[in-house]
């Protein structure tokens, strides 16, 4: 069945006056019956008969008057602007009205599939994939993804920079996903997906809360922790089928959103409590071998990536996986296939293990230390880290307190500083090092940073790079700028190669 994209003028004008967001409308009577054929938010993007939404605190008449220009015949404001001579609908709440307007838009298109939400402070990705890997082999094909590395949509195949795209975009995704048949998408739901109304309306069949620790608070984010857990529990609160990590933090809120929007109860963990529990975790040559148990089975499994925590994940993809009916062989081949980039990627050469992993809040370090320290008994641990510019300042002191304790070596360097300086930050990191007597370097260079601490590397050493695994960018100013990806410059270290070219 084929699906236009488009909305009438008095659709929009209905239904943002049920959801008590509409203020003000302005369109000649005959107008209420058009019909719009395109949806933006940037006058970059902008075709004839678009509906263009007028979104952000730097927003500008001017963006509005390049996309009347280009042939928008309405907008969707806060704000008034009388300077431009369109017809305009003015609501109270534009990010809340983004996503009423982008649902109706492309007909609510997620209903046509199956779709998995996760959410957690860390293991978003890693599950992410193990989940859609288990439904590719299930589904013999590539089925959909929306993730920190990627967007896969049937029509879109491309990288990603958000975690949870902006409403506009997210629905014109699943329209996608809609329009090429495929049966399933898997995506991760971050906790801004909900404090900035991404994903409003949205009911998840299968909604996963992976375990929260505190994180992304501050001004650009959640003022208080509080914020950050309500945010995280509300995909509890819109799903048919919850699976809950029973080991986790607040994991009785969890449950209690959960039940409150109705949703089944799916628990995994490491007793026999759960709905499914593991045991029998035993390390081997290509990743972790494991049982999986639940009322009258247990079956064993193995994945091939390193990590222990990463068997959490996997068994967080059982329970999903078991919700929507799939076999255990798609489950063991899916497990099979995972590998993700960026995320515990493991390279060994002379005596001497890399792992490059995105590691970049206290949560995801304690894990790892936990993983090493029993996986790698007696190795000197080198770690490879910094902490980003203007957000997530407790970070600084969080890792800086986990690797002064569980390290032996440390280089600290850039990661993603935007406007402030990558030495300062360093410092401020060095600070809550110190009292542990750690012995540190300040390289700010990041290529610099990794490439010593390879090159220097003794036998039998683990070197951690974190935080940026495979992305091939720094935030700086404002600016994506290139650099060589943490993995790239592993394999020319290893190779024994130098530097191509410089820092562009």
């Amino acid at each position: 069945m084929e699906h236009k994209n488009s909305i009438t003028m008095q659709a929009l004008i209905d239904a943002l006056e049920q959801e008590s967001l509409l203020v003000d409308f302005s369109c000649p009577r005959q107008f209420y019956s058009h019909t719009f054929t395109y949806l933006s938010y940037s006058s970059a993007d902008v075709e004839e008969n678009t509906l263009f939404i007028c979104k952000g605190a730097a927003f500008k008449a001017q963006y509005l008057q390049e996309a009347a220009g280009k042939g928008s015949a309405a907008y969707l404001a806060e704000t008034k602007f009388p300077q431009v001579d369109l017809p305009y609908i003015q609501v109270t709440d534009i990010r809340r009205a983004m996503a009423v307007v982008s649902a109706l838009f492309y007909g609510r298109a997620w209903q046509a599939m199956k779709v998995v939400g996760i959410t957690g402070t860390k293991g978003k990705t890693t599950t992410t994939y193990f989940m859609k890997n288990i439904l590719d082999q299930f589904c013999g094909k590539r089925t959909a993804v929306l993730s920190t590395i990627e967007v896969y949509t049937g029509v879109e195949d491309h990288d990603a920079h958000l975690t949870t795209p902006e409403a506009p975009d997210l629905h014109k995704h699943f329209a996608q996903v809609r329009q090429s048949g495929i049966p399933y998408m898997t995506m991760e739901v971050s906790s801004q997906a909900y404090k900035m109304h991404r994903v409003d309306g949205v009911e998840f069949d299968v909604g996963m809360f992976l375990n929260i620790g505190e994180d992304h608070i501050g001004p650009l984010e959640h003022e208080d922790f509080q914020d950050y857990l309500n945010c995280k529990l509300q995909l509890m609160s819109h799903c048919k089928t919850a699976v809950i990590n029973k080991n986790a933090d607040y994991f009785a809120e969890a449950f209690r959103a959960a039940q409150g929007g109705g949703a089944k109860v799916i628990t995994y963990g490491t007793d026999s409590s759960c709905t499914y529990w593991v045991d029998e975790i035993e390390k081997t040559p290509t990743g972790f071998s494991f049982v999986i148990h639940g009322e009258g089975f247990q079956t064993p499994f193995a994945i091939t990536m390193a990590g222990r925590f990463n068997v959490e994940n996997a068994l967080a993809a059982f329970a999903a996986a078991k919700a929507l009916g799939i076999d255990d062989g798609s489950i063991a081949e899916g497990f099979a296939a995972n590998q993700v980039r960026g995320r515990m990627n493991l390279f060994e050469k002379d005596g001497v293990t890399v792992i490059v992993d995105y590691a970049h809040n206290y949560l995801s370090f304690s894990k790892l230390y936990e993983s090493l320290k029993l996986d790698y008994p007696g190795r000197r641990i080198v770690v490879v880290f910094g902490c980003p510019g203007g957000h997530a300042y407790l970070r600084r002191r969080d890792i800086g307190t986990l690797s002064g304790k569980y390290a032996d070596y440390i280089y600290l360097t850039a990661e993603d500083p935007q406007f402030e300086d990558v030495t300062e930050i360093c410092r401020e990191i060095a600070a809550y090092i110190e009292p542990f007597h750690t012995p540190y370097e300040i390289i700010p260079d990041r290529t610099q940073a990794v490439e010593k601490a390879i090159r220097t590397a003794k036998e039998g050493d683990v070197i951690l790079l974190a935080a940026k695994g495979e992305e091939v960018y720094q935030k700086v100013r404002g600016e994506y700028v290139y650099f060589e990806s943490d993995i790239a410059i592993t394999k020319r270290c290893l190779a024994g190669q130098q530097a191509e070219q410089e820092t562009k």
